[in-house]
């Protein structure tokens, strides 16, 4: 065989006809991983006035431990709690005395303040309606510093006031219906007694610090993963 024997090889295609890789591509890649997704949707947060995403926050959060307090209400009356009374109560003045119970309100019988009125002696308030708006409020602390754009402290103190101011302001108005009032005797020498809450100072003292408390709480959840990326 001879030796100027000539070998062929395939070049490929010429490095000049390629086309140059978009850096925009890179995005299609942070899609499809998952850590990638993970930090964009970190990033996502709503850029609306700070005072009206609090006032939201806190009439929705109310709504919601109105209706959950409503449906406990509804198990007490399913479970015949009242069923031996004769002036029985409606559902929404008994939700209204354990809303305002479960916030530290004082309730009333009278002129006297009801002893044992926390707990299942009574029936107005329970270890169980007192997380109600524990856990809503947390959790409505925490959704308005995570999702909402919040640039300054001002900004927080606007979004956590209006939150708190509106959600005190309602859930202190179901006093007005909070009103059960006791069947007399027959002869009606006994006066009737109604059970109410207290209206005075201490009743948004007592609304007032529980939402304060426990929305500071939640924002102070939201608020830690900031802290830790401003140290590194």
């Amino acid at each position: 065989m001879s030796s100027d024997r000539r070998f062929e090889y395939d070049k490929g295609p010429d490095l000049a006809d390629e086309e140059p890789v978009a850096e925009g591509d890179d995005g299609d890649d942070d899609e499809n991983d998952p850590a990638g997704g993970a930090t964009q949707r970190g990033r996502t947060r709503f850029a609306v006035p700070p005072w009206k995403a609090g006032a939201v926050s806190g009439v929705s959060a109310f709504a919601v431990v109105l209706a959950a307090t409503y449906q406990l209400v509804g198990a007490m009356f399913g479970g015949g709690m009242f069923g031996g009374v004769e002036a029985q109560p409606s559902r929404w003045v008994v939700t209204g005395l354990v809303t305002l119970g479960s916030h530290g309100a004082t309730i009333k019988q009278g002129e006297e303040t009801i002893r044992g009125g926390f707990g299942f002696v009574r029936g107005l308030t329970s270890h169980v309606s007192a997380l109600v708006p524990i856990v809503v409020l947390v959790v409505a602390g925490y959704l308005l510093v995570r999702y909402v754009r919040l640039e300054t402290r001002r900004d927080g103190g606007l979004a956590l006031g209006s939150l708190v101011l509106c959600y005190v302001v309602p859930t202190a108005a179901l006093a007005g219906i909070a009103r059960w009032t006791l069947e007399t005797d027959t002869n009606g020498a006994q006066e009737a007694e109604t059970i109410a809450v207290a209206m005075d100072s201490s009743l948004f003292v007592a609304i007032g610090g529980t939402a304060l408390t426990f929305v500071v709480v939640g924002a102070g959840i939201a608020a830690v993963p900031r802290l830790l990326a401003v140290t590194e």
